[in-house]
Order: C-alpha cells, then sequence, then structure tokens
C-alpha cells in the first residue's frame, strides 16, 4: 500500500477514507489494481473541483485515462 499523503486541499483526508473504504472493496476478479482506490478518488475530486481537463491531471496523480474510466463507471 501506498503512504496515504494529502497534497491538494481536495484530497480526503484519512479519516475521511476510513469512512468510506467499506464502499469500495477489494478486486475479486479481473488484474489487480495498480493505483489505490483513495489515489483514484482524490484525482476524481481534483478535477470535479478544479474543473481541469482530464488529460491535464497532475503527475503525482494516477493517468487521466485511468482516473476518467473509473469516474465514468
Amino acid at each position: 500500500m501506498t503512504k496515504f499523503t494529502q497534497t491538494y486541499p481536495t484530497d480526503l483526508k484519512y479519516t475521511e477514507w476510513l469512512l468510506i473504504a467499506d464502499l469500495f472493496p477489494a478486486y475479486v476478479l479481473g488484474r489487480p489494481r495498480t493505483w489505490e482506490m483513495w489515489q483514484i478518488l482524490n484525482a476524481i475530486f481534483y478535477v470535479v473541483r478544479t474543473g481541469c481537463q482530464w488529460r491535464m491531471l497532475p503527475k503525482d496523480l494516477p493517468p487521466w485515462q485511468t482516473v476518467y474510466g473509473y469516474f465514468r463507471r
């Protein structure tokens, strides 16, 4: 697991993540996740709050294609 950090004001706090972590179960079928779900959520919150384009996500967040795929689902 990656160390839980809060880089942007839109990022989840660790206590907030603990409240909703059960809503995102671990994968059962398919390949394992490359990125932690809290990282995906932080990227989605960043785009929603700042209004930036998907392709303009900062490099320290997961790739925009991954984030967009989760957002669409």
